[in-house]
């Protein structure tokens, strides 16, 4: 990229759905004959999905290859760019990318955005519906679905118990609208031709139940037409619930507002959407118009707010010729890129806009075995007729001669051949991944944004603040939890000082994590202090004066401390414990040597889960502290401490015996406190 990572554009469209791809493409044409025109595109993967035969991917009568279409091919004279937008900075006219683990931010300047970011899905008002359902959203959500599917029949065909083996073969999908009814429809007609080959199923062991929280599945249709979806599937074994909601999910149920259990352990969610959180923010930031969640534009596409700035597609709410907002539905979406892309060249060559005008020519539902429902051009149709035009209007929206000739070939051979059930089950991404670096790697560099923490498995890292060693991380020890517990970007440049392997855990499965657990994120929180840059340790001994720096541990360790010997019985522990209350206590030799720290609660522990009481210490895990010697500078002192997160280090002379103590109170008082004895914790 010319200039590092930085590049300008005259526009730049932010998503590759229908909206982002037709807006680009009519901007791709103009920017050919006027080569000094710009143009950029930022999407989440390299390809466009066709989402409306996603049913038919996931049922195996379409490959998912076929269903998308490289954005680069589809959209010459844009410059394509496969990452996440982190950041809008409308003040500077700047869009910040996440490129991937290893890349820095990409920064992205334009003079006018186009915001086609579609949808978010949002499952979490529903308690367990994150974590157990399977989704319709993209390619691989379907490939996922068919394997799950497929999956549930090869366990099944094991089982004898018929309560258990009618759990596995129960699929519910949650949402009665377009998606929803022909995931419904496909994935049965998916079951029907499959049963045949499992030797130890029956076609009435298995069963799809459809919950809509309406009264007539496809509420965007008449009532008449969403009846007889109804009893179309109905007919073919389906199991349709109305009028409910799902109340929460768990691995073997589905919990409806009514009390109903379902014993299912396959939940479908087709419901959820939610606004993208990049248009809310840029929204508010604007004070522009939000409409249920989509951003507010005129009939040209341009947000008011904004002069250059425009939406379409999912996100936005274009208003049509009769008033109403345009529904979120692909062949909109389709139009109104296109519309927004004439507008911005119609703008750049000084001509007059034109307005959204597009009123919709129907809509058509396929259900499954050769199928569907509509309305098309006022026309209501159902049964084989508006399935035969189903799929001719699809054929015809398929970007690319050579995808229509592909889909045309799986839906020939579909009629005559069954339907592939080879289970494929790819990994797309590793929870954990593992690198190797040899001595000299530069993992990251200081100022890189951040996307992971990282394990050292085997070797030894350092992480330099420019010349000032912050820390060496050995075997067994992690870093990188400072940055995503803050802003995301390394303050130090990590270096493998000998050959190391790391493990990665990704900022999302940290977050999650750390999200659940209190005590882990207080336990990444305290180990996060280590990474102190220098000037900010420099910053903490500025504000004790150069008095109480030139002092050394000695002048003002504490001294007077209760001590355990690890012969001790865990009895005499106790009464130490009774009589002293501190929150740990160090450990000695009979030579005076510090062997560690006990605590309190390591005791206890010993004790409930079976420990005697006159066992010795030394059976039980002792814990550290920092440690320093006698003659280590106040200065040293503050930085271990600073480094370690704790509010207390042990001061030890050359044979490593125990001295005293010293407290970040000692520190910050300037002054120590011989005559009483130190708490540790």
């Amino acid at each position: 990229m010319a200039g590092g990572n930085v590049a300008k554009f005259d526009v730049l469209v932010l998503g590759a759905g229908f909206a982002g791809v037709y807006c680009a493409k009519t901007l791709g044409k103009f920017a050919k004959r006027n080569p000094d025109f710009k143009v950029g595109m930022v999407a989440a993967e390299n390809y466009m999905v066709f989402q409306p035969m996603l049913p038919e991917v996931a049922a195996a009568s379409v490959s998912p290859r076929h269903v998308v279409s490289p954005v680069r091919q589809l959209c010459p004279n844009v410059s394509v760019f496969k990452g996440s937008v982190r950041d809008i900075d409308h003040e500077n006219k700047i869009v910040h990318v996440n490129a991937g683990d290893f890349t820095p931010d990409v920064t992205l300047q334009f003079d006018q955005l186009v915001l086609a970011l579609g949808a978010t899905i949002d499952l979490s008002r529903v308690p367990g519906m994150s974590e157990h359902a399977l989704l319709m959203q993209n390619v691989g959500d379907a490939m996922k679905l068919r394997a799950h599917l497929i999956s549930r029949f090869e366990e099944a065909n094991l089982v004898t118990d018929a309560q258990a083996k009618r759990r596995l073969l129960r699929f519910v999908v949650v949402g009665g609208g377009y998606s929803g009814v022909e995931t419904a429809g496909e994935i049965e007609d998916m079951m029907r031709d499959m049963v045949r080959f499992y030797e130890y199923i029956q076609p009435e062991d298995y069963e799809v139940v459809l919950v809509h929280s309406r009264d007539h599945l496809l509420p965007t249709l008449t009532s008449k037409l969403g009846d007889y979806c109804q009893r179309a599937l109905e007919k073919r074994g389906l199991r349709i619930i109305l009028n409910e909601r799902v109340k929460a999910v768990t691995s073997k149920t589905v919990i409806l507002d009514s009390g109903e259990v379902l014993n299912a352990t396959t939940v479908i969610s087709t419901i959820g959407n939610s606004p993208h959180p990049h248009v809310l923010r840029l929204a508010r930031e604007l004070d522009a118009e939000i409409d249920h969640g989509r951003l507010k534009a005129d009939r040209t596409g341009r947000v008011p707010a904004a002069n250059w700035l425009w939406t379409a597609g999912d996100c936005s709410a274009i208003p049509m010729k009769n008033g109403e907002t345009s529904p979120p539905t692909a062949q909109f979406a389709q139009r109104q890129g296109t519309l927004v892309g004439k507008n911005i060249v119609a703008l750049r060559s000084q001509k007059e806009v034109k307005t959204f005008d597009f009123a919709g020519l129907g809509e058509l539902a396929a259900i499954g075995h050769r199928s569907a429902v509509g309305d098309v051009m006022g026309v209501k149709l159902s049964g084989f007729i508006a399935w035969w035009i189903w799929r001719t209007v699809y054929i015809g929206k398929l970007p690319g001669f050579q995808k229509k000739l592909r889909i045309m070939v799986d839906w020939t051979f579909d009629l005559f051949f069954p339907r592939d059930i080879n289970l494929l089950s790819p990994q797309y991404s590793k929870l954990l991944k593992t690198i190797h670096l040899e001595p000299g790697d530069v993992l990251f560099n200081k100022d890189e944004p951040a996307f992971s923490i990282y394990f050292v498995q085997r070797g030894e890292m350092e992480l330099k603040d420019e010349d000032h060693l912050i820390k060496t991380v050995e075997e067994g020890d992690y870093f990188g939890e400072a940055a995503l517990l803050s802003d995301n970007i390394w303050r130090y440049t990590a270096r493998a000082k000998v050959a190391t392997n790391l493990v990665a855990l990704g900022a999302k499965e940290f977050y999650a994590i750390t999200s659940g657990s209190d005590a882990l994120r207080r336990m990444f929180q305290r180990s996060a202090q280590a990474y102190l840059r220098h000037d900010e340790v420099q910053a903490v001994r500025a504000q004790l004066g150069q008095e109480t720096l030139r002092k050394q541990a000695k002048e003002i360790m504490n001294t007077h401390m209760d001590v355990l010997k690890p012969e001790m019985s865990v009895r005499q522990a106790m009464e130490i414990l009774r009589d002293h209350r501190h929150g740990s206590y160090p450990v000695v030799d009979q030579e005076g040597v510090l062997e560690g720290v006990l605590k309190r609660d390591d005791v206890f522990d010993f004790i409930k889960s079976g420990g005697g009481p006159e066992a010795p210490l030394s059976e039980l895990s002792f814990s550290q502290l920092p440690t320093a010697s006698v003659d280590a500078p106040v200065a040293d002192l503050v930085e271990i401490l600073l480094r370690s997160g704790r509010n207390k280090l042990i001061v030890i002379d050359g044979d490593h015996r125990l001295k005293g103590i010293v407290t970040l109170l000692d520190l910050v008082g300037g002054m120590s406190r011989h005559n009483e004895p130190a708490e540790m914790s």
